[in-house]
């Protein structure tokens, strides 16, 4: 089920970038009153891009269903998940405008659309790509949420024009090999591109960033979660992807503007040209693919609380005896100022606040509901969600860095839940 989840993630993903990048190629990077067979041809293939988007969210949609039901899922609980969860939410608001925009997009190829429009449909586009964040590990983020997803958000879009714009720019070449189209022509979409790939690479580094403090956070997590491993790759590509993108910057860019102005070398420099573009695109691809498979994986601070929920829920089905004892206080505690003792609640969210006191080694705390592992909390308040009717036990207790030492500083409380 994971790998079929990351695949249909990764499709989503390389559709609506290759979708944003033909766009972007018809509507801001081919000059004006250039090929209109060029411009129909980019708009009909951001077209198909678009509607294999729809049909891979749909496949998306049917996943979620199966993960839930654990088979192939009801209408009724297909309809419970759309109606219910802020994740079916969301997923119904962006098939609904990519649908509007798909209607919007249909008849633009045959009309002949001005470059004008075009931009106009791409710029509507970004909501499309962006509204990917608000069901991604970024909501889910405790401190600082809306900053989260912003970055995120940022990160998909500048993802989406880097990548999905080097798609659309490979395109342009492969039609000018067979339609031979001037040098000028090619030499000017290029030095269009590098632009919008170079402020790309600086939004990408400063969120990529931010999202690896949040998400990771330490060495140890990235060289130990299957999170880390995998964002390690990602980094990979990335760095291999930056130095065909320098490569194409300082020299591609300089050969093709030479041809333009001699037209020398003509066949070779654009032999050279569209192999580089080619490899900078399938490096783009590939990082579009491994985000696929991140989407579906526990970032790697939930990946080590969850090993250590895990651990504790086999010794206590085994009967076995904790390997470690929790470690001195040294100055931390914490104190539960919401829920209060037996105050009662309706509904499966149960409001939480607390207050801490990190002492020399603590960082954040572990919420326990009747001795299972609910999350962690950074920041002074969040929610429990989920919790089923019936009185309850909430324990909190401090953790160190490592996110998995539990130091002896906790402190609980009974509610009801009607």
């Amino acid at each position: 089920m994971l790998a079929l989840e990351a695949t249909v993630s990764a499709i989503s993903y390389i559709t609506i970038a290759v979708f944003l990048g033909q766009l972007v190629a018809a509507g801001f990077l081919l000059p004006q009153g250039q090929p209109a067979t060029l411009r129909t041809a980019l708009l009909v293939w951001a077209r198909a891009s678009l509607l294999l988007f729809l049909c891979a969210a749909w496949l998306a949609l049917l996943v979620q269903g199966a993960k839930l039901q654990h088979a192939f899922p009801s209408a009724e609980l297909l309809w419970r998940y759309l109606t219910m969860t802020q994740s079916g939410k969301t997923w119904f608001a962006r098939e609904v405008y990519g649908v509007i925009l798909l209607f919007i997009m249909w008849p633009l190829p045959k009309k002949n659309a001005t470059g004008k429009v075009i931009r106009l449909v791409a710029v509507l586009t970004l909501p499309l790509v962006a509204a990917r964040s608000l069901t991604s590990h970024a909501a889910a983020v405790r401190d600082d949420t809306a900053v989260a997803v912003i970055a995120d958000a940022i990160h998909l879009i500048a993802t989406a024009l880097w990548a999905g714009g080097l798609v659309a720019l490979w395109s342009i070449f492969y039609f000018g090999r067979q339609n031979h189209l001037s040098a000028s022509l090619t030499a000017q979409v290029v030095q269009r591109f590098s632009r919008l790939a170079l402020a790309s690479f600086f939004l990408l580094l400063a969120t990529g960033a931010y999202q690896s403090w949040i998400h990771v956070g330490s060495l140890n997590i990235l060289l130990n979660t299957q999170y880390g491993n995998v964002l390690a790759l990602k980094l990979a590509l990335f760095l291999a992807m930056f130095a065909f993108g320098t490569l194409n910057f300082l020299s591609t860019k300089q050969q093709l503007s030479r041809w333009a102005n001699t037209n020398d070398a003509a066949h070779q420099v654009g032999q050279r040209a569209f192999k580089r573009i080619g490899a900078e695109s399938l490096l783009g691809l590939s990082i579009l693919s491994v985000t696929g498979l991140l989407t579906v994986l526990p970032p790697g601070v939930h990946a080590l609380h969850q090993a250590a929920a895990a651990k504790m829920a086999a010794n206590a089905a085994s009967g076995a005896v904790p390997a470690s004892k929790l470690e001195p206080a040294q100055g931390a505690s914490v104190k539960i100022l919401s829920p209060a003792p037996e105050q009662v609640f309706a509904g499966d969210k149960v409001p939480l606040k607390f207050a801490l006191t990190k002492g020399k080694r603590g960082q954040h705390v572990h919420a326990y509901v009747d001795g299972e592992l609910m999350g962690m909390f950074e920041s002074r308040q969040g929610t429990l969600n989920g919790i089923v009717p019936g009185r309850h036990i909430l324990e909190l207790r401090v953790v160190a860095e490592d996110h998995q030492t539990e130091l002896d500083a906790a402190d609980r409380v009974e509610f009801i839940v009607k």
